[in-house]
């Protein structure tokens, strides 16, 4: 099995938004909301073989989130143009070509994750649940494939494997 894991980045200073949205930071809520997906997959014991980052400045601040207190020079991290200006098809031929690896990480936006959720999950017997997800600012979903390689990634091989939401993590910790 391989894991496709899609995070949307974490909530953006609205307030501290001057006009460019390459350049929005994200706010305190987004930095707790992101820190509670991180503890989330530290208890579970997640660890990802590579990093896919869409270039933008929330991306990157949410991938720092992530690997706070983390050995940064080993993970690889890709930044990537395809992940921002939407360009999925090129983004998904890079995919293809990923050797030794089985858990990727691909922080990015929205649209960008309802494409590959559409793309991989809309035949599949979760298409039910897959209209019921809303991939907030935080969130993480994976997608499974019944392969070992990249390069045999389909729709055919696809399931929804688990939707990681930081507002419901937060909701129970204040429980």
């Amino acid at each position: 099995m391989i894991y496709l894991n899609l995070m949307r980045h974490a909530k953006t200073d609205l307030n501290n938004y001057n006009g460019d949205d390459f350049e929005r930071p994200i706010c305190k809520k987004g930095i707790l909301k992101t820190d509670a997906v991180k503890r989330y997959l530290e208890s579970k014991k997640v660890s990802f073989d590579l990093y896919f980052c869409s270039p933008s400045v929330r991306t990157k601040q949410t991938l720092q989130c992530l690997l706070k207190n983390k050995s940064i020079k080993n993970k690889k991290i890709i930044e990537d143009y395809n992940l921002y200006d939407g360009n999925k098809e090129n983004f998904l031929l890079k995919i293809i070509k990923i050797k030794n690896c089985k858990n990727i990480l691909v922080l990015t936006h929205e649209p960008q994750i309802s494409y590959f959720l559409n793309f991989f999950l809309s035949e599949s017997n979760c298409s039910k649940k897959l209209r019921e997800l809303h991939p907030v600012t935080s969130s993480l979903i994976s997608i499974k494939f019944d392969s070992e390689e990249w390069d045999s990634i389909s729709k055919h091989n696809a399931e929804l494997f688990k939707f990681i939401d930081p507002n419901k993590l937060l909701k129970q910790k204040n429980k």
